[in-house]
């Protein structure tokens, strides 16, 4: 009865079309206006779903799924003629005419799939990544530059490791008591540093990473005590960098309030050495930038438009004559920095030796040790 009902169905939209082959009617190929105008809706459907789902592999292969269908149905039909020897001549010719319906109707699935192919407009499935938008990628770096205040002095700095800050020597030269201001009002306290002797580079490390913003709002906010994240900044060398290359440096010149000021510029010099003018920091290798710069910068961090820091600014002598120190003076020497925080958890043990005259007291002596 089910089959009867669907052949009904069918003959009526074949006398209402006006076609007289199921197949053709299915596939367009009868050229009447209503099957062309149903078969260009069915392409149009692809195409959206196509566009919807931005996966090519998907449509091809939900239209290659159905032409795998439709050859198991030609696989059956052929199946029930070779086992109906003896059936009626009409059964046979029913079931051929079936086969060749579908194998039209596979045809135009193989058409549909190799049209998909030769599509010139539709987009590579792997295309190659874009440059990330410069405002988003600034929103990115702020993640990791902070704002230091240190007895007498501030400055900026950028995290170079979830518990280490980079910044300038002369902002916290003699200094063991720094407040690290990341963004969204977050303070943390720090103890401890490391300069290096010879250029204006200094390393701080995060012992405890609790927020201490006493402020009431804030500890709402946040639910009371909590700890803070620091987000590394991707950190490269010099070597990449040519030139009249654009740069972009985040500071906080005059102070706090111009907390997270953004400036532009270009790399303005190469190679220099200004030993003789950075008050004996350690000038002697950097590059200049035209990229503004005033008292609060220093410490900051100079991006390239990759987001990659390239030095830390140090001073200038003009709004756009300033001075950089490149990451290469510490970036191979990042372990060892760790390694010289971590010695101060432990001194070195000086071994007595036993005067079996004067006692461990007459060792002492010789040795100019209080007893």
């Amino acid at each position: 009865m089910k089959n009867v009902v669907v052949t009904v169905v069918t003959t009526v939209g074949l006398v209402l079309s006006g076609c007289v082959d199921e197949a053709d009617h299915h596939s367009g190929a009868c050229g009447n206006p209503t099957c062309v105008r149903r078969v260009a809706e069915r392409e149009h459907r692809d195409a959206k779903l196509f566009v919807k789902t931005d996966d090519w592999n998907a449509l091809v292969g939900r239209l290659s799924d159905e032409k795998a269908v439709l050859k198991g149905e030609i696989t059956q039909l052929e199946d029930l003629i070779d086992l109906q020897l003896d059936a009626a001549d009409s059964a046979k010719v029913w079931h051929s005419a079936q086969i060749v319906k579908l194998t039209k109707q596979m045809a135009y699935q193989e058409s549909r799939i190799w049209k998909l192919m030769q599509e010139p407009n539709l987009p590579d499935p792997t295309p190659t990544p874009t440059e990330p938008n410069f405002t988003d990628q600034v929103q990115e770096s702020l993640k990791g530059v902070v704002y230091i205040e240190c007895p007498g002095r501030q400055g900026r700095g950028f995290v170079i490791a979830p518990d280490m800050i980079q910044t300038a020597r002369h902002c916290g030269e003699g200094v063991a008591d720094f407040l690290i201001i990341p963004s969204e009002a977050h303070k943390l306290q720090a103890t401890r540093a490391i300069s290096d002797k010879e250029h204006d580079t200094a390393t701080i490390k995060i012992d405890d990473h609790e927020c201490v913003n006493r402020d009431l709002d804030h500890k709402v906010k946040y639910g009371g005590k909590h700890d803070v994240a620091l987000t590394p900044l991707n950190i490269g060398p010099i070597k990449d960098v040519k030139l009249g290359q654009s740069v972009y440096v985040i500071g906080s010149p005059y102070g706090k309030i111009n907390f997270n000021s953004l400036t532009t510029g270009i790399i303005s010099g190469v190679n220099r050495d200004w030993n003789s003018l950075g008050d004996g920091y350690g000038w002697g290798v950097a590059f200049t930038t035209t990229s503004p710069g005033a008292p609060g910068n220093s410490g900051g961090p100079v991006f390239t438009l990759d987001g990659v820091v390239r030095g830390i600014l140090v001073g200038g002598f003009s709004p756009v004559l300033i001075s950089v120190m490149p990451c290469d003076l510490f970036l191979a020497d990042l372990d060892p920095i760790r390694l010289m925080f971590t010695t101060d958890r432990y001194r070195r043990e000086e071994v007595v030796e036993y005067d079996k005259y004067g006692g461990y007291d007459a060792r002492r002596e010789q040795w100019g040790l209080e007893r």
